[in-house]
């Protein structure tokens, strides 16, 4: 058992600061799956109609509640600009940061199952997303713990997986690929559509065997390469398929949050790297 060393702790903040700016950047200025809770008829008919004076209809086609809605989600992300400039203040002393990064990390996992609610529910859709609500609670684990133990290298060996598991459900086409995923296959490596969805499904395979692989003691080295580079590449894919010279300023806008909220997919397993360097 060892401490956790400098660069390690200095990777672990930078990454959780790129979730929540990442997502700060989204709540502000884009949109979020807040509308896949708010409209659902299911659970809130009755509640709605027992405490308001509306209809149903009346309110999910109200530009007052649809008002209330973005303002909650800006409301939120200030809440992960908080978390963002917390994740470089947060210190053994500081345990009220610890309890803000924390919130933060909950609220991550609230965020992701509106995802998966919006997507029909797929399992694979919130596992995705499972380094990056993960990322926030390992930065605490590190600031107050400071003991780089087996268990807690099982546990971001099991974020990694099931991240990847993820991604690799929805890759090789266990759930309907999503359309930009071909298009940033198409985009990033010039391929046709049928090449495109042929990679996809040959990295959906390598994505089940990598996260197997990351529990076996002899392949697990060359698992983490695998997840730190597709991880990065698939996070970079996000700005460099979408972006054109001729509205750089726009696309940036619109695509650098999805990338930087994304590289903790290639960190993490950096950081897993590291801290099996003396294993």
């Amino acid at each position: 058992m060892r401490t956790f060393q400098p660069r390690e702790i200095f990777l672990l903040r930078l990454l959780t600061f790129c979730v929540f700016a990442g997502r700060a950047w989204q709540h502000i200025f884009w949109d979020i799956p807040i509308r896949a809770f708010a409209w659902d008829e299911g659970l809130l008919k009755t509640p709605v109609e027992a405490l308001t004076n509306l209809t149903w209809q009346e309110y999910v086609t109200s530009m007052t509640v649809d008002t209330w809605l973005q303002g909650i989600a800006q409301g939120l992300g200030c809440l992960c600009v908080a978390c963002a400039v917390a994740t470089w203040c947060i210190t053994p002393t500081r345990k009220w940061l610890g309890t803000l990064l924390k919130i933060g990390g909950g609220y991550l996992i609230l965020l992701f199952l509106m995802y998966w609610k919006e997507r029909f529910q797929s399992v694979g859709m919130f596992v995705e997303h499972t380094l990056q609500w993960a990322t926030p609670f390992l930065l605490v684990h590190i600031i107050f713990q400071q003991k780089n133990t087996k268990q807690f290298r099982f546990w971001v060996k099991t974020a990694i997986a099931l991240t990847f598991i993820g991604h690799g459900l929805y890759a090789f086409g266990y759930y309907p690929v999503p359309g930009n995923f071909v298009e940033m296959m198409v985009g990033t490596f010039h391929l046709a559509d049928n090449q495109a969805l042929w990679w996809l499904k040959v990295a959906g395979v390598i994505d089940f065997i990598a996260a197997a692989a990351l529990f076996i003691p002899s392949l697990m080295r060359p698992a983490i390469w695998y997840c730190i580079l597709w991880g990065t590449l698939t996070a970079l894919a996000r700005i460099v398929s979408n972006f054109t010279f001729d509205l750089p300023f726009d696309s940036l806008h619109q695509w650098l949050h999805e990338t930087i909220f994304r590289l903790p997919h290639g960190g993490i397993p950096l950081l897993l790297l590291w801290l099996i360097k003396k294993e």
